[in-house]
């Protein structure tokens, strides 16, 4: 278990043991004060920025933010580098990227951390410090916004005097995207007549929960699509660098931004290994440049003889797209290998003047599976897109195709999709997601970048959650993290909330093991049919309960509330997608109640408005 979450009960049960505690505040008073240098860095700021709200919302005291020019007596907070903390003995510059300390010292209290990178580059090692501290003393952030914020009251703020509390990541990168207002979020506000301002005011609220969960990190890098302007600085002069397709012609203007290229041809190679360290020098602070392939378009892969020659033919067959009008898929063994060593000749050239430094590319689309023979270099790293907790034959392949790259790779980045599956519909897949999490780590996991995470707190919440919190300790227990969240959020209904959360568990697992879903895109309605009646008044009957354990504590009550919009919601839109497949399957009595379903739908979406319960814009987008 997560050792700061294992500490919380006890450091709560200590606070008023004043003589064997390091004391904050006594009764409302503040004792001691938060002393940073006189040009602190960028983290340590917002540290005592932090320290001084939450404490101030723990306790009614202010306490002051000085300088050590200040000459501070008494009992000190002492934040980032100072000369203060250098003679206690402190070397930022000797601690391990992003490492954070928490430390007791006679009369001070110590928060220091790595807040910058050899490059120069800010991190956040002595902010990751104080959200340490405020963890330890009780605080939780659950979901953005004042009701998801976990602080609790008293007088008197201590903390044990022998306190040490440290960490250093595992992950470089705890990437999950924060879905910020953009051209989608506006299609969805124009079909709700919703304020883009309204939107976007809200969301300046979300920031705040990635920090305080020390997601971010050292790594800092680029891996997506690479060659978007490569058919309009090079299509005229060097056809020949592009994907010969069926028709014998390599044009790509169908599609200039995403076009195909002929990954065996030399020039090209030499081309890109030359914009790459180009890339690199201008940007030092780059842990690594993209040389992943573009997505999609309207041509297929490079049908040249010597690009052919590259595949292995032992490889799997897949399908890839084929530009013809009447078969848009056609068999072909893996391009893996062919991709794998388009990879490795760029870097190999782009190793001899930047060592040290890597590339990035995907195992993605018709390069998705594991090389047979071909060999990456040791400065590239390989991102893994899959992974599904809602079709349990899906996630088979996938972790055994992360396991297959996982020996071929000495670096490994996570970029899934998963966040966003089953959308529209509550579920519980935290326990499987953090398992695996601390899996991937123990096999080469660095860095982290989770999509689709759109705001969905009351259907998704619990996943986002423990994603988070194991992202930045692979190394802790999932149930722990469940279990704490549900303590500090719902006091004296934490077992109701659970068992809440343990019923939609059990369905999101039923779910996995039939295998049946295969996208929203595919038979959405098939989901939707599992959210019965009964079922969603056994997820009713525990939020009944929770309410009667909780009656007289309206902070509690209204978090309760924020969880009951998912059944609700679910019961809506199941009612909407079961009645319009009917309808479209050919059943004309389910057009009547499709509509009035659809209806009932849209007065629900009005009546919430903007929360961070559902993101409503990004449903309409969807077509929900």
């Amino acid at each position: 278990m997560r050792p700061l979450i294992a500490a919380n009960l006890a450091a709560l049960a200590l606070a008023g043991c004043a003589d064997a505690e390091f004391v904050l505040v006594r009764e409302g008073e503040p004792v001691a004060c938060i002393v940073t240098a006189g040009s602190p860095t960028p983290a340590a700021r917002l540290a005592a920025q932090e320290l001084q709200w939450h404490l101030q919302q723990i306790s009614g005291a202010e306490l002051p933010i000085i300088t050590e020019a200040d000459d501070p007596q008494g009992t000190r907070i002492l934040v980032g580098d100072s000369d203060l903390t250098t003679a206690l003995g402190y070397d930022s510059s000797q601690l391990d990227l992003e490492q954070a300390i928490v430390r007791v010292h006679g009369t001070d209290l110590v928060l220091i951390g790595d807040d910058e990178k050899p490059s120069g580059r800010d991190l956040m090692g002595t902010r990751h410090a104080a959200y340490m501290l405020l963890e330890h003393l009780g605080c939780r952030w659950l979901w953005p916004g004042e009701l998801g914020t976990v602080i609790p009251e008293r007088a008197t703020v201590t903390v044990p005097d022998d306190l040490s509390l440290e960490w250093t990541p595992r992950l470089t990168k705890r990437g999950i995207r924060n879905s910020h207002y953009n051209d989608r979020v506006q299609r969805g506000l124009d079909k709700l007549g919703w304020s883009a301002d309204d939107f976007r005011a809200m969301h300046e609220e979300s920031s705040p929960w990635y920090a305080r969960h020390r997601l971010g990190g050292s790594f800092v890098g680029s891996y997506g699509h690479a060659y978007g302007s490569y058919w309009e600085r090079f299509g005229e002069e060097h056809p020949e660098w592009f994907a010969l397709q069926p028709d014998g012609t390599r044009d790509q203007s169908s599609a200039p931004g995403r076009a195909r290229l002929c990954v065996s041809n030399r020039e090209l190679i030499e081309q890109i290994a030359a914009d790459k360290i180009a890339e690199l020098q201008e940007r030092p602070d780059y842990d690594c440049v993209s040389i992943s392939p573009n997505d999609g378009g309207r041509t297929t892969f490079c049908t040249c003889e010597q690009c052919e020659a590259w595949d292995h033919p032992d490889g799997p067959t897949i399908e890839i797209y084929w530009p013809d009008a009447e078969n848009r898929r056609r068999e072909h063994v893996s391009l893996t290998d062919r991709y794998v060593r388009f990879y490795s000749e760029i870097a190999k050239i782009v190793a001899e003047q930047c060592p040290d430094r890597y590339l990035g590319a995907y195992a993605y689309s018709a390069y998705r599976t594991a090389p047979i023979e071909a060999e990456l270099e040791p400065n590239i790293i390989i991102g893994f897109v899959g992974v599904t907790y809602l079709n349990r034959d899906k996630y088979e392949a996938d972790m055994q195709t992360f396991s297959a790259w996982s020996e071929k790779a000495g670096r490994i980045f996570w970029r899934p999709n998963l966040l966003g599956a089953g959308m529209g519909f509550p579920s519980n897949f935290a326990r499987r997601l953090g398992e695996d999490v601390a899996r991937l780590a123990d096999q080469g996991l660095t860095v982290t970048d989770f999509d689709c995470q759109y705001h969905h707190w009351a259907l998704k919440g619990i996943n986002y959650y423990v994603l988070a919190e194991m992202l930045v300790d692979p190394d802790a227990d999932p149930d722990a993290i469940i279990d704490d969240y549900c303590a500090a959020g719902f006091g004296p209904a934490a077992d109701h909330i659970r068992a809440y959360f343990d019923a939609l568990e059990a369905l999101t697992d039923r779910v996995h093991e039939e295998s049946f879903y295969e996208g929203r895109k595919v038979n959405l309605h098939d989901l939707a049919a599992r959210y019965t009646d009964e079922f969603l008044a056994e997820l009713q009957g525990h939020l009944d309960a929770a309410r009667d354990a909780a009656a007289g504590d309206e902070t509690i009550l209204g978090r309760i509330d924020f969880l009951q919009i998912a059944v609700d919601y679910a019961r809506l839109n199941r009612d909407y997608l079961v009645a319009r497949h009917a309808f479209r399957e050919g059943d004309a009595g389910q057009r009547e109640a499709m509509e009035a379903a659809g209806k009932a739908r849209e007065a629900f979406y009005q009546r919430l408005g903007h929360t961070w319960a559902l993101n409503i814009p990004y449903l309409k987008f969807y077509g929900f």
